[in-house]
C-alpha cells in the first residue's frame, strides 16, 4: 500500500468523484452543481464550507450526510461505501452515526422541545426514560433548561433553532453536519453555540462539517473550503 493509499484508509469520510447535476426548470438544460469532488475528512476534523448562495454548499452537505445520492462517485465512512447500502440500512446508518442541523429546523410543531429532542433516541429504540434524560441534558447545554416543555409554537425562532441543534446532538453522533446552524441566532447565542460545538468536538472527537456565511464560526474551524464552478477549493 502506498503512503497516499494508507492515508486515505485512515479517513473517517472519503468522497471520491462526487458529481451532481440538476435539470433547469423550464429550459431542459443540465446544471452541473458538483464536478468530481474529492475530499478526505478525518475523525475530529472541523470543516467550514463557505461562499455565496447557490454554489452547491447545501448539495455537498446533503451528499456527505448521505441524505442525497450523487449522479456518480463514492462516499466511504470508515472504508465502507454507504451509497451501496439499501435505503433501510442507509437510514439506520444516518440515525446511528450522523447528526443534522438544517437551515429550516423541521421540528414537529405539536410536540414540546424535549419531545422533539427525544425523537432520535426513540427511533433508535432507547427506553423513554433514557431518551428523556439525554434530551434534557443537551437542551440544558444549549440554554433551554426553562423551555423543555414548551411547544414549538411557543418558542422564538432562535429557540427553535437551538432545539434543532439539541436534537442533532442528543445521540452524540460521530459526525455533525450543520447548514447555517447559527443563522437565526443573535450574537450572544451564536457564540454559545460556537462554544458548545467546539466543546463536543474536543470531548467526543466529533467531526464537524458546517455550511455557513458566518465568518466568525468559519474562523473556529480547522479547515475551510468553498466551491468554484463545481470544484472544491481549499481556502485555508
Amino acid at each position: 500500500m502506498t503512503l497516499d493509499e494508507n492515508q486515505r484508509s485512515l479517513a473517517q469520510i472519503s468522497a471520491r468523484g462526487i458529481s451532481k447535476s440538476y435539470n433547469h426548470s423550464g429550459s431542459g438544460s443540465l446544471i452541473e452543481i458538483l464536478k468530481w469532488v474529492e475530499i478526505d475528512i478525518y475523525r475530529g476534523d472541523t470543516l467550514a464550507v463557505v461562499g455565496a448562495s447557490g454554489i452547491g454548499k447545501s448539495t455537498l452537505l446533503n451528499i456527505l450526510g448521505a441524505l442525497d445520492r450523487p449522479d456518480s462517485g463514492s462516499l466511504c465512512y470508515q472504508g465502507e461505501d454507504v451509497f451501496l447500502y439499501d435505503d433501510r440500512r442507509l437510514a439506520r446508518f444516518r440515525n446511528e452515526s450522523v447528526g443534522f442541523v438544517f437551515q429550516f429546523h423541521y421540528l414537529l410543531p405539536e410536540f414540546s422541545a424535549i419531545e422533539n429532542t427525544m425523537m432520535p433516541g426513540l427511533i433508535r429504540g432507547e427506553k423513554k426514560d433514557l431518551a428523556n434524560a439525554d434530551a434534557e441534558e443537551i437542551l440544558t447545554r444549549v440554554g433551554l433548561k426553562d423551555r423543555l416543555n414548551h411547544r414549538v409554537s411557543e418558542l422564538s425562532g432562535g429557540e427553535q433553532q437551538r432545539v434543532a441543534l439539541a436534537r442533532a446532538l442528543v445521540l452524540k453522533p460521530l459526525v455533525l453536519l450543520a447548514d447555517e446552524p447559527t443563522g437565526n441566532l443573535d450574537k450572544r447565542n451564536s457564540e454559545k453555540v460556537h462554544e458548545l460545538l467546539l466543546e463536543l468536538n474536543r470531548e467526543l472527537r466529533m467531526t464537524l462539517i458546517v455550511v455557513t456565511h458566518n465568518m466568525d464560526l468559519a474562523a473556529f474551524m480547522s479547515r475551510r473550503v468553498t466551491i468554484v464552478d463545481g470544484n472544491l477549493i481549499d481556502t485555508g
